[in-house]
């Protein structure tokens, strides 16, 4: 099982543990560059087809290419930097996830498993 965790500080999510730098991508592009601002900016890029093939926030990169999502750490210091791929369908349920039970909630904890091919959010206070 992979896994990310995240805690909530002040007012929002910081990054606290990872089993890899996949997940660790992941945790970063949630707490840094989607945040809970209730921006939709990611959920309606990966949706379009009008939009550029590659965004970027403050932390990460993403590339749409077919049917997948490759979410890059914009910082990292790897000749060839990891990549988290992910389907859209998944990706947008993974955001969608996160506003519903992480935004609008605020746990003080958040562990994000991936298994099975499913990405799974679960929260603690």
């Amino acid at each position: 099982m992979e896994f990310v965790e995240l805690l909530f500080k002040d007012r929002g999510y910081s990054y606290q543990n990872a089993s890899n730098k996949e997940m660790f991508n992941l945790g970063i592009f949630l707490s840094t560059d989607v945040g809970c601002g209730g921006r939709t900016f990611f959920r309606d890029w990966a949706l379009s087809d009008e939009n550029a093939w590659a965004v970027g926030g403050d932390a990460t990169t993403l590339e749409k290419e077919g049917d997948y999502i490759y979410l890059t750490d914009q910082h990292s210091q790897e000749k060839v930097p990891t990549e988290l791929k992910i389907g859209i369908q998944q990706f947008v349920k993974l955001l969608n996830d996160w506003q519903e039970k992480v935004c609008k909630t605020k746990p003080k904890e958040v562990i994000i498993k991936y298994e099975n091919d499913e990405f799974i959010i679960e929260t603690k206070d």
